[in-house]
């Protein structure tokens, strides 16, 4: 006698249901964060040194009242850190990263300089699983 294969559809899920899987497995190896922290940021970081924040008291020197609130609502800080990249480059000035599938993940982050010779602000803020590796890419001539 031979099980439907919609049974064995269900038994998979109810299984997989069942484990115990930790939630840093769950959540995403990074995630891009809307907060806006002070101008503090521009002397401590960079396009490729970003601020390591592991603590919301870290973060506190960084962000006012409201934003350090609107960071702690979207980060678990036992779970995650946040990198904050913060420069003044050309405002075509763009910041990327890569995930690497592996397991802790690797991120790697790189800069690609704008063309255009206006002087902009940029800041990039990402919360990070605090598991994941993660590097900077140097553009050659920097």
């Amino acid at each position: 006698m031979s099980l439907p294969s919609s049974l064995y559809f269900v038994l998979v899920v109810i299984f997989a249901s069942t484990l115990d899987v930790p939630s840093a497995f769950a959540q995403a190896p990074i995630v891009a964060v809307s907060v806006e922290p002070n101008e503090d940021v521009f002397e401590k970081s960079g396009h490729s040194k970003p601020l390591v924040l592991q603590s919301k008291q870290d973060a506190t020197k960084y962000f006012g009242e409201k934003q350090l609130a609107k960071l702690t609502d979207q980060v678990d800080f036992s779970k995650q850190m946040v990198l904050v990249f913060a420069w003044r480059g050309s405002g075509q000035d763009k910041l990327e990263y890569v995930v690497m599938e592996s397991y802790p993940e690797q991120i790697a982050f790189s800069h690609q300089p704008g063309r255009t010779r206006d002087l902009r602000p940029h800041v990039k803020v990402f919360a990070l699983r605090s598991n994941v590796k993660w590097s900077c890419k140097k553009q050659q001539g920097q």
